[in-house]
């Protein structure tokens, strides 16, 4: 059952070059038109089922937030009709809703009549809001003399505590610090895992993937793409190197780099590779004036695996072909959890090995000597890449976006993402020997 139903929908702005022009407008005997029109939303449609969570992507300018205040009631459709079926609680932008001349409690009291609760039963609510705000005596003060942060624990805490069929939130947790962070996210999977919907807009890839079953993605006011959430960010992350690879295009050609290597082995004897299998990989961006052949995980005896063991060794291999000439030439590869966190990047700039300049035709094998710390024991994904630069101003040749699957066996507690290599130490003292400050 749909709950929220967007269709056909756009949100038109004029623009004028001149205020005199709106004022000329409104009066002209014969109607003449100004300004011309400005489509933040254009023919928008898309539906969001009930109990689903769904992510919001695009660039800035794109209509994430235009759309939301369109389901909300804040902003009108120009055309279109919205249907929302159940109460909303929203959080967006940072002090919308909000009485700055009130204070905190002022505040919570007054949005819960909005929302249509009594005072008895926010005073209900209080101690929880509240505890989850934790911005201590600062809740009888004025919300005009908040911080961002104080502002947005305020916001949260009230968004989720009136029991609210749909959550919407924009983009409002970005400023929050990251303990704060942290504890929203764990809250909203609770949330999601009691049957809320939840619409979402971030700019922050990572949590979309990992809190969203389905993304939409908006270009400058279109809708661009709907889907399952990892599929679409992963093409929205090409179409940005894209954008990344034209516009340090030429700082790239005038690049000089001093951790280069021309340290390589001429290989003459045969060895064969499997090519690398492009179908079961989430897309592929970059310019393509090189190209990944082949990637391969390979133990100490050389064997291929697809199971790797935490503190062993592995050898990740890079097949590559250029297409033209090329200076400062950069090979390597990440690995993520399944749900989009990064674990590591690893590539021949950080052991100041860049290779100086390939020649179009050529093919270089690059293999990366690693030992697996230890990972928690899960599913990660690997993508290999190509590129040609530096760390931070790169044009990327050739990304392969979670080319290989593969399995950790760690056989410690894997009560985190990674585990330390630690050694305790114990002194006794005397109670009368210490000083404490």
């Amino acid at each position: 059952m749909s709950v929220i139903n967007v269709n056909d929908v756009s949100k038109i702005y004029k623009l004028y070059k001149d205020p005199k022009e709106r004022f000329l407008e409104a009066i002209h005997p014969f109607h003449k038109k100004y300004g011309q029109p400005f489509y933040a939303l254009n023919h928008v449609s898309f539906q969001v089922e009930q109990g689903e969570t769904v992510g919001i992507i695009g660039t800035n300018g794109s209509g994430k937030s235009t759309v939301l205040k369109i389901i909300t009631g804040v902003v009108q459709a120009t055309e279109g009709i919205v249907e929302v079926n159940g109460n909303v609680s929203a959080l967006l932008e940072l002090g919308a809703g909000f009485d700055l001349d009130y204070s905190g409690i002022e505040n919570i009291y007054m949005n819960g009549r909005v929302l249509g609760f009594t005072r008895e039963q926010m005073e209900e609510k209080r101690n929880e809001i509240l505890a989850f705000a934790d911005i201590g005596d600062f809740v009888h003060q004025p919300v005009k003399t908040y911080s961002s942060g104080m502002l947005v624990r305020l916001a949260f805490a009230l968004a989720i505590n009136v029991d609210p069929e749909i959550l919407i939130i924009d983009e409002a947790l970005a400023v929050g610090d990251a303990f704060f962070q942290a504890k929203c996210f764990n809250k909203l999977e609770e949330i999601k895992n009691s049957g809320t919907t939840i619409l979402f807009v971030s700019h922050d890839i990572v949590s979309v993937k990992k809190l969203c079953s389905r993304a939409i993605w908006l270009d400058r006011g279109n809708l661009r793409e709907i889907g399952d959430a990892k599929e679409v960010c992963e093409r929205y992350l090409s179409m940005q190197i894209e954008e990344q690879n034209r516009e340090k295009a030429q700082l790239v050609q005038q690049m000089k780099l001093d951790n280069v290597t021309e340290d390589v082995v001429a290989a003459h004897d045969k060895k064969e590779f499997r090519r690398i299998d492009l179908s079961n990989a989430a897309g592929e961006s970059g310019t393509r004036d090189g190209e990944i052949l082949s990637f391969y995980i390979r133990d100490e005896q050389g064997n291929d695996v697809i199971v790797l063991q935490t503190e062993h060794t592995y050898y990740f291999g890079l097949l590559t072909k250029f297409k033209t000439d090329m200076d400062n030439v950069l090979f390597g590869f990440e690995m993520e959890n399944t749900k989009g966190v990064k674990l590591f990047s690893v590539n021949n700039f950080l052991s100041d090995e860049v290779l100086a300049h390939v020649n179009a035709g050529e093919i270089y094998e690059v293999s990366f000597e690693v030992k697996l710390p230890r990972i928690c024991a899960t599913e990660y994904l690997v993508s290999p890449s190509l590129a040609a630069g530096n760390q931070t101003n790169h044009v990327v040749l050739h990304r392969v976006h979670n080319a290989v699957k593969i399995d950790v066996d760690n056989q410690g507690y894997n009560l985190s993402v990674i585990e330390l290599d630690t050694r305790a130490s114990f002194v006794q003292h005397g109670e009368e020997d210490i000083i404490l400050y």
